[in-house]
């Protein structure tokens, strides 16, 4: 009987630490700001229509082991009243030794929450990206070596419809910032 209780109480609590597996993000993408802004604050803006707000991801991934030099940035379109959560990208800032990247904090969080992928061997040495695609949404997780060696490392959320409207504003502002060059 004994053993019988321990091992419900184990299934029990495998479920219950599970179900805290995924970040609490507050709102979901093309949501307005609202409940976002009563939880943490306002967001700034970065260019004309958009917004961003950065949160250490402890406060947003209380039960998830990250840590605070991964950040959960809120990236929003629109006018500052009606603005729309286009994505949210988790972001992780290395030091010069690459030590974030090296603990694979954000790598097995992805892993745990979107789905398990092949990074070889050694997962360290992973430098490529893994996307999951459904019809409720997109999720791409980078970890890529630049030039100088840093390790440049997030997980980008959206869905196809925010993920486009993002990917036109941008290209509308370098659109408009060639223009600019060019006159």
């Amino acid at each position: 009987m004994k053993k019988i209780t321990l091992y419900i109480l184990g299934i029990s609590f495998l479920f219950i630490s599970s179900t805290f597996a995924e970040c609490n993000f507050v709102i979901n993408i093309g949501d307005k700001k609202t409940k976002v802004v009563e939880k943490f604050g306002e967001p700034m803006p970065m260019f004309k229509g958009q917004f961003m707000l950065p949160i250490p991801s402890t406060e947003v991934c209380p039960n998830d082991n990250l840590s605070y030099d991964i950040a959960v940035e809120y990236l929003f379109l629109g006018e500052p009243e009606n603005s729309r959560l286009a994505a949210i990208r988790m972001v992780v800032f290395n030091d010069g030794k690459n030590t974030v990247s090296d603990q694979l904090l954000l790598m097995n969080y992805a892993k745990k929450v979107y789905g398990d992928f092949d990074t070889g061997q050694n997962p360290k040495a992973f430098d490529n990206f893994n996307v999951w695609d459904d019809n409720q949404r997109m999720v791409v997780y980078k970890r890529m070596t630049n030039e100088e060696g840093m390790i440049e490392e997030e997980l980008y959320i959206s869905n196809k419809e925010y993920d486009q409207k993002l990917g036109a504003f941008y290209n509308k502002l370098e659109e408009d910032e060639y223009k600019e060059d060019i006159n």
